[in-house]
């Protein structure tokens, strides 16, 4: 393998500039790439409000009684009808088959054509399929319809917080990315208030579900034309070999001079450089590529260092699902399964995504002063504490005055908790993690994981809520404090602290081996290829080796051999 090319000054200077920017800086130069990145990521909406649909028309009047059977007459005449948990069971995990499709394609798509491309055409894709829902006449074409606007779908949750990582500046980062939880919720929340609104429609008037899926129409023209003048990623062409372009690419997300713009583009060249050394990666990147190519993306992302990698990002979204959170969708049919009406869990449902919409906006301001991985690990403690409340109010009378709205409440917190911790800095943690050359597909594998969880989640909540099925009701909080207790064991012992690290700088932690619980203090400077580790509880110097890779020590100071060359240096250990 060869060495790593002398580092310019240009790279060095670069590096330092982007590391020492403060937030102000970083939106004066960075505010047309962070533009750029909210029209992508406001993709995101349509995924939030179509499967806030789903889990709300379970518990919709109009569309029970289109899609499902009659349950029972109450005493003064009403008829109550349901959508057999099979059928929900079926639609959700159709909807989560589609979107794992649609994150192969989109990892694949996103290595041969690049984001912006990619993103097109799922928006292209998008706009056909809706036709399906709108004019479904039965259950069966209505999942049809599902499984195929999850492929669009899954393009939306993964692409738009990668292309965001990588044309805004670091210390905006974090809320770039997240900013695709605040779409996710904004989603959700309109989907929410539409349905809220069509009620008074009344349950006989099939215009009260086919309009909020006709309202889906309103988004992919507006992003669309916007998208198509859109910036390709800068990183995504270097590694594709088009330097020319990528520089033209930092033109337009950023308001440096050219002499920055030099600088930004030789940190992004030695970035990547970095990234292949420390993979043994030889490959360099093919402007024309081929299917095949794209395709070994995935199994690359479980070999060496990226297997770590991958393994963090995939257990962060694995987490964020299994932590509880399939019930905020399942809401209003919560609501209800607690005793409450149906005009009763809409409003109560607005008004957790309201709250949703207040955390996603504090959890920039705590990400702004706590690392990533202490947000997540505290937001997931609190979760899991929520749960046990409301699985311990789940063995009262729901008869009881205030017992209901009790634990209804509890499950609106538990969503201001959730938007304010896991669901946002989920999305940071995931795209920072995975290195320079397998990013999309490593996003694309854990959101994979994601969904995977998803079907199990959609098959297990129908089963727990539905009066018709197991009729656990909320006694299903009890299942979900177990599983949310999991997650958080995994994140304390797994998941590495990113905030305030550049690429290059989570490459050789990645590469050095450093514990998760030591990549805060770990020192690291990429551009003399040492890593300095004193994170070790004692005050020694760790120094894991690699598989595959040799190390010199000097005073402590390990030294992956494999980044040699004239740019290796000889460092004395710092007391």
């Amino acid at each position: 393998m060869g060495d790593v090319p002398i580092t310019t000054g240009d790279a060095s200077r670069a590096a330092d500039n982007e590391k020492n920017m403060t937030l102000k800086e970083a939106l004066r130069v960075g505010k047309k790439g962070i533009l750029w990145a909210i029209v992508c990521a406001s993709s995101t909406v349509m995924e939030g409000f179509d499967l806030a649909l789903l889990g709300g028309f379970y518990a919709y009047p109009a569309f029970q009684m289109k899609f499902g059977n009659l349950y029972k007459i109450d005493t003064d005449g009403t008829k109550h009808y349901e959508v057999p948990a099979a059928w929900q069971t079926a639609l959700s995990a159709g909807a989560q088959i589609g979107q794992i499709m649609g994150l192969c394609l989109s990892g694949m798509a996103a290595q041969r054509f690049g984001y912006k491309r990619t993103v097109i055409t799922a928006l292209l894709f998008i706009s056909v399929f809706v036709f399906i829902p709108f004019f479904a006449p039965s259950l069966e074409v209505l999942l049809v319809g599902e499984v195929l606007q999850g492929i669009p779908w899954g393009v939306f949750e993964a692409m738009p917080a990668s292309y965001a990582a990588e044309v805004v500046p670091l210390a905006i980062r974090p809320y770039i990315t997240t900013y695709s939880n605040l779409c996710w919720v904004f989603g959700q929340l309109l989907a929410t208030g539409v349905l809220r609104a069509c009620l008074t429609m009344g349950g006989e008037n099939e215009w009260a579900y086919r309009l909020p899926f006709g309202l889906q129409w309103v988004w992919p023209p507006l992003i669309l034309m916007f998208m198509a003048f859109a910036p390709e990623s800068p990183w995504y062409l270097e590694k594709k070999g088009f330097g020319d372009r990528a520089k033209l690419s930092l033109r337009r997300i950023t308001n440096y001079n050219e002499q920055q713009i030099q600088d930004a583009y030789e940190n992004i060249k030695h970035t990547v450089v970095i990234n292949r050394q420390c993979q043994g990666d030889s490959q360099t990147g093919s402007p024309k590529g081929n299917i095949k190519t794209a395709l070994m993306e995935f199994p690359r992302c479980f070999e060496g260092q990226d297997r770590r990698r991958t393994e963090i990002a995939c257990g962060t979204w694995i987490s964020q699902s299994l932590c509880g959170s399939s019930l905020m969708g399942f809401a209003p049919y919560f609501f209800q399964a607690t005793g409450l009406s149906a005009e009763a869990a809409f409003s109560l449902q607005l008004g957790g995504l309201g709250l949703g919409v207040m955390g996603t906006l504090l959890a920039w301001v705590f990400m702004s002063y706590i690392g990533r991985r202490r947000i997540y690990t505290m937001g997931l403690g609190a979760l899991c504490a929520l749960l046990l409340l409301m699985a311990i109010l789940s063995f009262a009378a729901m008869d009881k005055v205030g017992v209901p709205w009790t634990v209804a409440a509890l499950l609106a917190v538990y969503i201001f908790v959730y938007d304010s911790t896991v669901g946002p800095c989920c999305y940071s943690i995931v795209t920072e993690v995975p290195s320079v050359q397998r990013r999309a597909a490593t996003v694309a594998l854990a959101r994979i994981c994601y969904n995977l969880c998803g079907i199990f989640s959609v098959v297990m909540n129908p089963l727990m809520l539905n009066p018709t099925s197991w009729g656990w009701g909320t006694k299903s909080t009890i299942f979900w404090t177990a599983l949310c207790a999991m997650c958080l064991a995994w994140t304390y012992f797994r998941l590495p602290e990113t905030k305030g690290r550049s690429f290059a700088e989570l490459d050789l932690l990645f590469h050095q081996g450093t514990s998760a619980r030591n990549f805060q203090r770990a020192v690291v400077n990429p551009f003399t290829t040492c890593v300095l580790d004193v994170g070790e509880p004692d005050g020694r110097v760790s120094t894991p080796s690699t598989p595959g890779s040799q190390e010199k020590e000097t005073g402590g100071v390990s030294i992956p051999s494999t980044l040699g060359g004239q740019e290796r240096v000889v460092a004395e250990h710092k007391a």
